[in-house]
């Protein structure tokens, strides 16, 4: 696990960009194609932009670029509450040299919920060439207040879930009404990222990196990839309570 901690907002989403442009060139010479899913929320939306921006554009070759999900709102994609108008709205529409077939959005504004989850799981895998649980090169997460990530919080089934990939949820927040990726898919990936900032989130940044573990209070903990490498880029504010941060 890495941990950086920087000063704002600003300088957290050019460290990320910096970082997504070197996995993706990494993914591309390797395996011919480089496979992300994103986040929702605020904390994303300034990287999403300087992806889409120069100097970094450019470095990426987007041709290449399979864009996922890991969680969506059971809203219209139209709806500035979903996490694929938000991308769309600030990066995807920008990258024009992206296929429409390589957008994966989550059918999350289906009727039948279990129905959508399924077949995001089976575009996933026809994607990946897999009948089992795709390796994503990164996906991209967020951390709330009460140490939730994806759609995955606290004392939710969806944490214990060891079949399913992609799977309705219900949470205490709105809009409450999700899909999720499960537990399984977020352990297969070959990176991990969070973003988290903000003092409100500093009791669970301090339980999730240097508490003892408990995945069933503080879900962030629960992503350990088996053979991956997990790196969270923080704020001060939300480091503030962590021992590495006190001791300078």
């Amino acid at each position: 696990m890495n941990v950086g901690i920087y000063p704002d907002l600003n300088t957290i989403s050019h460290q990320a960009a910096q970082y997504i442009v070197r996995i993706a060139r990494e993914s591309i010479v390797t395996r011919g194609r480089f496979t992300i899913a994103l986040s929702g929320g605020n904390t994303p939306k300034q990287l999403y932009s300087l992806l889409a921006s120069e100097p970094y554009r450019r470095q990426i070759d987007w041709t290449f670029v399979e864009i996922f999900w890991g969680d969506e709102r059971c809203v219209p994609p139209e709806d500035p509450e979903s996490n694929y108008y938000m991308a769309q709205e600030v990066m995807l529409s920008r990258l024009k040299e992206i296929p429409a077939i390589q957008v994966h959005r989550m059918p999350a504004d289906q009727p039948n919920r279990d129905a959508a989850s399924q077949a995001y799981t089976e575009e996933m895998q026809r994607v990946f060439s897999t009948a089992g649980i795709p390796n994503f090169d990164l996906i991209q997460l967020g951390m709330g207040p009460e140490g939730h990530t994806a759609s995955l919080f606290p004392h939710q089934a969806s944490l214990h879930e060891t079949t399913r990939l992609v799977m309705p949820v219900s949470v205490p927040k709105p809009p409450p009404d999700r899909l999720t990726f499960t537990p399984p898919v977020l352990n297969a990936a070959r990176n991990v990222l969070f973003l988290v900032t903000g003092a409100d989130k500093a009791d669970a940044l301090k339980a999730v990196l240097e508490g003892p573990y408990n995945p069933d209070e503080y879900p962030a903990q629960i992503v350990r990839p088996s053979q991956g490498e997990v790196t969270w880029m923080v704020d001060t504010a939300v480091a503030q309570k962590l021992q590495q941060q006190r001791n300078g």
